[in-house]
């Protein structure tokens, strides 16, 4: 015989051994899929718990402490308006009380950081709207803003995920690309969301050693949080030709909702 098995018996034997090894190979690609879902769900829940976490601190700075300092303020404004015969405890309050307003603007400011309100309240376009005039002001970094989503709110953990990797993207601009204008694109096309970050920097070698480690850090994070939700995100750099990152997301797989 050509295959060297002459007794069927023998023959018998070895077809029953392919289709065991078969069926065990089967069953361990179905452990696999399953141990990946378990995986991607257990870091979906993690990511969704930091981001609470994040929306109770936010809270607890601008209805607790944030309260608290503009009850000081009132009762500085106060006890400097009794003083007003007496120049030098007035100033003195007054500079308290310059203290304290840059405080309480402080943890504003911080508390929108966390999780800025007008993300749960007005979605994804406020707040990059938000988040462009913030850099502005703060950093004196322009922001060419373009969003297309149309009326409908997307998906909360959709419309989390596309502000964080947008305020990843835009911190790595402020901090690394050494100028102070950037564009950020957003739209759907078809059942996908897309993203594009870029900037006229001085760029980076992404075959660089530096490249994988510094900003990277962040940059593989925001892969990460993407591939979670069935996305990719792409990076595309050069030394002085400046940093594109574009980011594609499936829509199909998530709900859409009119409100948080």
């Amino acid at each position: 015989m050509a295959d060297g098995l002459q007794d069927p018996e023998e023959r018998q034997a070895v077809l029953q051994q392919v289709r065991e090894l078969t069926e065990d190979y089967q069953r361990l690609v179905q452990s696999v899929v399953r141990s990946e879902k378990r995986f991607r769900g257990l870091a979906k829940a993690v990511w969704r718990i930091q981001e609470e976490e994040r929306r109770r601190l936010a809270r607890e700075l601008h209805d607790g402490l944030g309260q608290t300092l503009t009850a000081l303020i009132n009762q500085i404004q106060r006890i400097r308006d009794d003083a007003a015969d007496n120049p030098g405890l007035e100033q003195r309050l007054g500079s308290a009380l310059e203290i304290t307003r840059t405080a309480l603007h402080d943890t504003r400011e911080l508390s929108r950081l966390l999780r800025p309100t007008v993300l749960d309240d007005l979605g994804l376009e406020a707040a990059l709207g938000w988040l462009a005039r913030t850099l502005d002001e703060r950093a004196n970094l322009q922001i060419d803003l373009q969003c297309r989503l149309g009326t409908e709110r997307l998906n909360p953990d959709l419309e989390t995920l596309v502000f964080r990797i947008t305020q990843e993207a835009l911190t790595n601009v402020m901090r690394h690309s050494g100028v102070s204008q950037a564009e950020v694109s957003l739209s759907c096309i078809g059942s996908m969301l897309r993203l594009t970050i870029r900037d006229q920097g001085c760029g980076f070698a992404q075959d660089q050693p530096a490249a994988q480690a510094g900003t990277s850090a962040g940059l593989r994070g925001m892969r990460d949080r993407a591939e979670l939700f069935g996305g990719r995100l792409d990076i595309h750099a050069r030394p002085g030709s400046g940093t594109t990152v574009k980011l594609m997301l499936p829509l199909e797989n998530l709900d859409h909702a009119t409100s948080i």
